[in-house]
């Protein structure tokens, strides 16, 4: 699968993936991130940012570290690349990586560019692309990131209706104690009530604590999406925490969000460090341009350049295994699975955003492999895999604790 050229006349200068960021892409690629190369924010992109309802008044600051406010020229870019079809050749739903921010992007200081490594998922509205792009996220960071300890925050503002109804009961309940909060909070309650759970006033704290939760109002398909986020989380082992002060963007965010944060393992007092941001951006297409929603969802990653290149990696050995799942619990064993792999080095290839068996055959045919790995209800019960060979149609059922090595000695 390479790599989309797209129109020359909109490629960005630089090279789609900094050297600096090669061994990121390396494990991007392997769950499934193609490096894409169309992307530059236009005047357009910056245009369409500047007529979003809640971003008037409400500009970003120039900053060289993360911020969710500084990403809304980008998303705008990736969807308009999305609707004008230029990511066509690429797997559906699409899932691109590049290096950022954004040639174009108003709030990077200009000069420092190629510090962030992003990955996104665009066109999968189901809790198993908000899993990969974390999953994605938390494995490269901690290869960047050796003596941190780690840990994920999530939290959800769920759909439109969710926001809304979190909106109004934080509001209220602000209003009824606007007078206990502190002069500055008092402020800026009046210009983003939502600015104020990042406040650490002694005066502010436990009445911030008690507020509305942005989960306690979530609709019901808002709910079962962030449940099974969670269960995917809870299946990888990764450590998470609910942050319920995490509310995204209010310009594009639209159910998750999460970010990544680190201290040194050596010194656990440490203020932890935000190595990662990510959150869902669906109305990006409705806002923008007045269409239905597409579903999205992409993550940032601090990766700062050094100048130094990564040293070059071995060419890896084409996938000879596509990785097929049936139902919902063996899509919660395909990750853990998949990252197995990746750590033994066998390259795979999956569509885990696919549900039917008969779109990932076709898929697999296509690409001529030799051998089809498929995880089912049977096999995520009995915690094996059943291994295709796709010369005879012949196939063996493994225990995962057996099988790389019984992959290992396939001819």
């Amino acid at each position: 699968m390479s790599p989309q050229t797209g129109n020359i006349a909109s490629q960005p200068k630089k090279s789609v993936i900094h050297p600096q960021h090669q061994t990121a892409q390396a494990t991007a690629g392997h769950y499934g991130f193609v490096p894409f190369n169309n992307l530059v924010v236009e005047k357009t992109d910056i245009a369409k940012a500047r007529a979003f309802k809640e971003n008037k008044g409400r500009e970003a600051e120039k900053s060289d570290t993360l911020s969710f406010e500084g990403f809304l020229e980008e998303k705008i870019a990736i969807m308009r690349n999305h609707i004008e079809k230029k990511m066509i050749d690429l797997p559906q739903p699409a899932m691109i990586s590049y290096s950022g921010p954004l040639e174009g992007n108003p709030h990077t200081k200009k000069g420092n560019r190629d510090h962030l490594f992003n990955i996104d998922i665009i066109g999968n509205p189901k809790s198993i692309a908000d899993a990969i792009t974390i999953e994605t996220a938390y494995v490269i960071t901690k290869e960047h990131y050796p003596d941190l300890d780690l840990e994920i925050q999530i939290n959800s503002i769920g759909d439109k209706d969710s926001l809304a109804r979190f909106t109004r009961e934080f509001i209220i309940y602000y209003k009824k104690n606007l007078n206990e909060l502190s002069a500055p909070c008092r402020i800026l309650f009046k210009k983003d009530p939502f600015e104020l759970l990042n406040c650490g006033h002694e005066k502010c704290v436990l009445i911030h604590n008690e507020s509305p939760k942005a989960i306690a109002y979530l609709t019901e398909p808002s709910r079962v999406h962030f449940r099974e986020v969670l269960e995917y989380l809870e299946s990888l082992s990764l450590p998470y925490t609910i942050n319920h002060a995490l509310v995204g963007s209010r310009n594009y965010c639209s159910g998750i969000i999460f970010r990544i944060t680190g201290i040194p393992k050596k010194n656990k007092d440490t203020i932890p460090t935000v190595l990662a941001l990510g959150e869902r951006y669906n109305t990006v297409s409705r806002k923008a341009w007045g269409k239905k929603e597409i579903p999205a969802i992409g993550a940032a990653l601090l990766i700062n350049s050094t100048g130094k290149a990564t040293p070059k990696r071995k060419k890896e050995q084409d996938a000879r295994f596509y990785f097929i799942q049936l139902g919902y619990d063996a899509k919660l064993k395909s990750l853990s699975l998949i990252e197995m792999l990746r750590q033994a080095k066998i390259p795979v290839i999956q569509s885990l955003s696919r549900d039917k068996i008969t779109s990932q055959l076709a898929a697999a045919e296509k690409l001529n492999v030799p051998y089809i790995l498929l995880v089912g209800q049977k096999e995520a019960i009995e915690n094996s895999v059943t291994v295709r060979h796709m010369n005879n149609r012949s196939q063996e059922t493994i225990p995962v604790p057996e099988l790389i090595e019984y992959l290992r000695q396939l001819p």
